[in-house]
């Protein structure tokens, strides 16, 4: 009688198990970001690496008038960069689009864009994005 109770408490459990992980795959896959959405992460991304890279305070000298001066640079940088970019967001759209390749894994994709000296790899799930680079 005790094992016949624990076989069917081991069989409900499975069960629930397997309903458990079906829902997780489901959200998964539900929330699995697109093409599209994943070329908007990566190339605001690639904007605000730019933007870092280029504008970067300049050394000067100690001093509050230094430091706001300093700040008005990167600033002005940042800024100039932005407006630049914005008119070609299209172009690094598209320059993204055509560097990426992705594997739908249905739950999560992996995207693996590769530009002049980088290999870019983005983990998307849940409708995030987690990049690291290879």
């Amino acid at each position: 009688m005790k094992a016949s109770l624990h076989n069917r408490l081991g069989i409900r459990k499975s069960k629930f198990t397997l309903i458990a992980i079906a829902s997780v795959v489901g959200v998964m896959s539900f929330t699995n970001p697109d093409n599209n959405t994943y070329v908007n992460y990566a190339a605001e991304r690639l904007t605000s690496e730019i933007q870092n890279a280029i504008c970067q305070e300049p050394q000067l000298p100690q001093g509050q008038l230094w430091e706001d001066i300093s700040k008005l640079t990167a600033n002005t940088c940042k800024s100039g960069l932005a407006t630049g970019i914005t008119f070609q967001s299209n172009n690094i759209k598209d320059f993204i689009a055509t560097s990426t390749e992705r594997q739908n894994f249905v739950a999560f994709s992996i995207y693996t864009t590769k530009v002049p000296g980088y290999n870019f790899k983005t983990i998307g799930a849940f409708g995030n994005f987690f990049t690291f680079q290879k």
